[in-house]
């Protein structure tokens, strides 16, 4: 795209003379009176002015003041082209923050190179303001960020932290807990499953782990010995007269309907049998949890924070009562965590009313009182 020039000269023949001159490089706009040439300033992006100084009826001394005092254009470099070469004049029309002064007659090239000296000139230096706004702006939107999310930024921080240290002191109990676990059932060392946690994001949750090889396959059988589950068996559960229609016509009772809706969101076995011996024990301290510094590490997770959960689990929990639970960073743990040592077979409305509560009342204070709780939970009864 071509700079655009404004020439104010009144005499036509070096109007033709200079627009031909440097019109292969620029836009080149002609006036012949100052009113003409600020009509042509509001009109087009102009880059450069060049501008005679003896106008027959008009001063080219006054236009250039009129410029200099348009806050919007005073930032445009001027080059006076005249046949006025006394250095008194020079100086005055340089005093007013003229860029350069070219005496008529001239050398044409001349003027090609001053034209493109100054617009380089011009070019930078607005292009150094624009990067200048552009960092000025990034600056004040950092600075707001901060001010508005510092707990946030303050907990990231933390966790980069102590999960860094943790993991460097722990690396000798990492060791062992993976040789066990690979003598007594041979196999990946370490569970990675897509978990949701904030913002209903999916995490590839680390845990070491403490079933056997083909643990997943085995869940849907188990299913009705859900230590969570309000009702046992459905198949208890005798139909009632009342029969609903849903999509293509399909009609089931609805006490069963109801019933079948209502079962729990979350999963857990007593005395499940996939668990290993090494992964009870692991389980049993809740070491089997210590992979995931590595998912807080790479900010993935929080030290503190509501506990990732299975896809399955997650996508019952995306309604108006439950969804909150998903506004705050998952978490190693948290007030689920701590109170399930106390409460291990607690509910699925329990457990929710846990994860929302942490997600409305998250603050520094409550995160560093669960962190010293942790300890003592980590000895639970069962898992």
């Amino acid at each position: 795209m071509f700079n655009e020039i404004l020439l104010l000269d009144d005499d036509r023949f070096m109007q033709k003379f200079v627009r031909n001159l440097l019109s292969k490089k620029y836009t080149v706009y002609c006036s012949s009176t100052i009113e003409e040439a600020l009509s042509i300033l509001e009109k087009h992006q102009i880059d450069l002015v060049i501008t005679d100084i003896n106008l027959k009826k008009e001063s080219g001394i006054t236009f250039i003041k009129e410029v200099k005092d348009n806050p919007l254009k005073s930032h445009l470099p001027i080059i006076t082209l005249s046949a006025e070469d006394s250095s008194a004049k020079k100086i005055e029309v340089l005093d007013l923050g003229v860029d350069d002064y070219i005496s008529k007659p001239f050398n044409p090239t001349e003027l090609d190179i001053r034209v493109k000296n100054v617009l380089s000139r011009y070019t930078k230096h607005k292009e150094r303001k624009r990067i200048e706004r552009e960092e000025r702006k990034s600056f004040k939107e950092t600075l707001s960020y901060i001010y508005e999310n510092k707990s946030l930024i303050g907990k990231r921080g933390f966790d980069i932290v102590f999960s860094l240290s943790l993991i460097i002191c722990l690396l000798p109990i990492y060791l062992l807990i993976a040789i066990a676990i690979y003598i007594e059932n041979p196999g990946p060392i370490f569970y990675v499953s897509n978990r949701i946690g904030r913002d209903y994001e999916i995490i590839p949750f680390l845990k070491f782990r403490s079933m056997k090889v083909n643990a997943d396959q085995l869940v849907e059988g188990l299913l009705q010995k859900n230590s969570y589950s309000k009702i046992e068996n459905l198949e208890d559960i005798t139909p009632c007269d009342t029969m609903i229609t849903g999509d293509e016509g399909f009609t089931v009772s609805e006490k069963v309907y109801k019933a079948q809706k209502n079962r729990t969101t979350f999963f857990k076995l007593e005395n499940d049998p996939r668990i290993t011996k090494v992964g009870a024990l692991i389980r049993k301290t809740s070491l089997d949890e210590l992979p995931q510094l590595v998912n807080v590490l790479l900010g993935q997770m929080s030290v503190v924070g509501n506990r990732p959960l299975p896809l399955y689990e997650a996508e019952q929990l995306t309604k108006d009562t439950t969804v909150e639970r998903f506004n705050t960073p998952a978490g190693i743990t948290g007030l689920w965590q701590i109170q399930k040592s106390v409460d291990p077979f607690m509910d699925s409305d329990k457990r929710t009313k846990l994860d929302n509560k942490y997600a409305g009342s998250r603050n520094t204070a409550m995160d560093f009182k669960l962190i010293f709780k942790t300890l003592p939970a980590m000895m639970q009864k069962e898992e």
